[in-house]
């Protein structure tokens, strides 16, 4: 803050106490997320191979276990599990407009 700089910090600042329509915009969002990647999951599971979400991810898994392999302290499990996690990701916020 500089002398010719006559805003307060409070002011300025961006929290869910300044603009409590923001905290639940916020949550909205998460359970909106949530919702897309249980819907996504659960049609993954019902569809199985023929689900075009089911190869990327297990493609994103084999790359994270190998991944695993050669990296120390993480083990193939939590490198499938990570890949897997990714491409997931990946693929939920590919199909948003």
């Amino acid at each position: 803050m500089t002398d010719f700089d006559t805003t307060r910090p409070s002011e300025t600042a961006s929290t869910s106490e300044d603009h409590p329509g923001d905290a639940r915009r916020e949550r909205q969002h998460r359970e909106k997320i949530a919702d897309e990647a249980r819907a996504e999951a659960s049609a993954m599971l019902k569809e199985g191979m023929a689900h075009p979400s089911t190869k990327p991810v297990l493609k994103g898994a084999a790359v994270g276990a190998v991944a695993g392999l050669v990296l120390p302290l993480v083990g193939p499990i939590i490198g499938a599990a990570a890949g897997g996690g990714y491409m997931f990701y990946k693929r939920l916020n590919s199909t948003k407009p």
